[in-house]
């Protein structure tokens, strides 16, 4: 399982640095729509609809967040943060988002507040650019996880592009180009797909040790502010152009 993996390695670098002793506070707040993302020119992001959650930890100065469907507030101890058990969205969420924020701490890992304002316009924009470059206009591209803006703007650029979404309220919405599918559909465009572009949630909500088994011959993205860490450990391609 990734996240326990991401969990082991990050108390040997808790450990190293002689914070396990430490009273570090991991405090995991949920913020309001206007604090996570601003104010937006689309009205349909997650954050918005009150369907996901940003949750954001703080270690000292670091600060770390994570998108979760169980949000909870938590304070205690790194220790107590690594002593949790992984059976739930809300646990995975609180370890991802105080992993990030240790890691912010660390100086480990950048970009880890959410975008705000244009932030998600323009962050679609360079990501259209950057895969463009990266795998050609031809290739089958597949969206795991909707994010308005971003299908939005690939779904005019690539001619052969899908995305699915856990959320009923947007199964058989047209997005740009694209009407979303649900995510019942997710094996079939695994084997249709060259490419793949996963939100990173799939870390909390348990469900991308089954993309990374099942897309093993795939190119593999990544996006968001959740990965952040876990792009990190494993060297995963994250996409992410506008978070702080």
């Amino acid at each position: 399982m990734l996240l326990k993996e991401l969990r082991e390695r990050w108390w040997r670098r808790v450990r190293e640095r002689g914070l396990e002793g430490e009273r570090l506070r991991v405090r995991a707040r949920v913020l309001r729509p206007e604090e996570a993302i601003g104010k937006p020119s689309r009205s349909d992001y997650p954050l918005l609809k009150g369907k996901e959650v940003m949750i954001e930890a703080c270690v000292r100065d670091g600060v770390g967040q994570a998108f979760t469907d169980q949000p909870s507030n938590y304070s205690g101890t790194l220790e107590s943060l690594y002593n949790l058990p992984l059976n739930s969205n809300r646990n995975r969420a609180l370890l991802v988002a105080g992993i990030n924020a240790t890691y912010s701490l660390l100086g480990l890992v950048k970009g880890v507040k959410h975008c705000r304002d244009e932030g998600p316009e323009l962050c679609a924009e360079r990501m259209a650019r950057v895969l463009l470059d990266e795998v050609g206009g031809d290739a089958r591209l597949g969206m795991i996880g909707l994010q308005p803006a971003i299908a939005d703007r690939l779904s005019k650029v690539f001619r052969f592009f899908r995305v699915t979404d856990r959320d009923s309220e947007n199964i058989g919405r047209r997005i740009g180009e694209v009407i979303v599918e649900s995510s019942e559909s997710n094996p079939s465009v695994i084997e249709w797909s060259d490419v793949l572009l996963i939100t990173g949630t799939t870390l909390v909500n348990g469900t991308i040790d089954y993309f990374l088994k099942f897309s093993e011959n795939k190119k593999l993205y990544f996006y968001g502010v959740t990965i952040a860490s876990a792009a990190y450990e494993f060297g995963l391609r994250r996409l992410c152009f506008a978070s702080t």
